[in-house]
């Protein structure tokens, strides 16, 4: 795992070098994920093989270096290379060490931290949760307060309207009542002037009434002697009925003897025009001037006697 980690740094610091970029942690990173697609080893491990790539290239150079020396000179400095990478081969392994102490360290404040996140995660699940509870409950408020809030402002403009009608209705009533107010005075001051002009005219009245009750004594005192007088003078004129009464009954038996009179008379005159007319009938065909003539003065002597019946 180590030896494939250290390789795809070191083909990074290849490329990175090739391309004339100084390798570094991001850059080995870059590379890696966009020619293999991951990461491998966390930064201390991936600075570490950076450090070896560049002591590998250095004791390449080195090397190249001294092969170009006399075989005394080349052998020292290969005394002398040696030596020096072991001296820093312990100094690295040490900081290995302590790099790796912190790591574990720092390993288990991540595990703490993950467990603290985890718990904190949870917490905020559940704190989420609950949000979204009260989130839902805050909806259906909000719902609930905008429907109060239509029916007050409804009910609202329904008092208010109701508020400006009785308001108008109070006004009207108001003017009414002023007109009305105004009505009574003035009906009152002429009740009061019908009430002077009725003393007046009732004073007016009771000295007319003692005028003519005085009038009304006298005219009773005039009438009961004309009414006295009026007696006697009927008590006369009954007797003077009296006898026209007789006489008026002597003149109805009359009339009624001279209608029977006159019914006798109509009677025998009915017997001789029939007999006229008769004996008329049978000389009518002598002769027409004589018969015509003579019709003449018999139908004329009969009418002069109707008339004069």
């Amino acid at each position: 795992m180590t030896s494939g980690r250290r390789e795809l740094t070191w083909q990074a610091c290849d490329a990175l070098a090739a391309a004339g970029r100084k390798p570094s942690i991001a850059s080995v990173r870059e590379w890696t994920l966009a020619n293999h697609g991951r990461k491998q080893g966390s930064d201390t491990d991936t600075q570490a093989d950076i450090n070896a790539w560049y002591t590998v290239l250095l004791a390449t150079k080195q090397q190249q270096s001294i092969a170009s020396l006399p075989e005394e000179i080349a052998a020292l400095a290969r005394s002398l290379w040696r030596k020096a990478n072991e001296a820093a081969a312990d100094s690295l392994a040490d900081q290995r060490q302590t790099i790796e102490a912190e790591l574990e360290k720092t390993h288990a404040g991540t595990q703490a931290a993950i467990a603290a996140a985890d718990a904190a995660n949870k917490h905020a699940a559940a704190i989420g949760h609950q949000l979204d509870v009260a989130q839902a409950s805050i909806r259906h408020l909000e719902e609930a307060l905008a429907q109060a809030r239509a029916t007050i402002d409804a009910t609202a403009l329904r008092h208010t309207t109701e508020l400006q009608h009785r308001d108008a209705q109070i006004a009207a009533l108001r003017e009414d009542a002023i007109r009305m107010e105004a009505d009574y005075t003035a009906r009152l001051a002429e009740l009061e002037g019908l009430r002077r002009h009725a003393i007046l005219q009732i004073d007016d009245a009771r000295t007319e009434t003692k005028y003519w009750r005085g009038e009304s004594e006298r005219n009773a005192q005039s009438y009961q002697a004309q009414l006295e007088a009026s007696r006697r003078e009927g008590i006369e004129a009954r007797s003077a009925l009296a006898g026209v009464t007789g006489r008026l009954s002597a003149v109805e038996e009359s009339l009624a003897a001279a209608q029977e009179r006159n019914a006798g008379l109509e009677a025998a005159l009915e017997a001789a025009l029939t007999r006229v007319i008769h004996a008329t009938t049978a000389t009518r065909n002598k002769t027409a001037s004589a018969s015509e003539g003579s019709g003449r003065r018999h139908r004329g002597h009969v009418d002069f006697k109707r008339r004069k019946l």
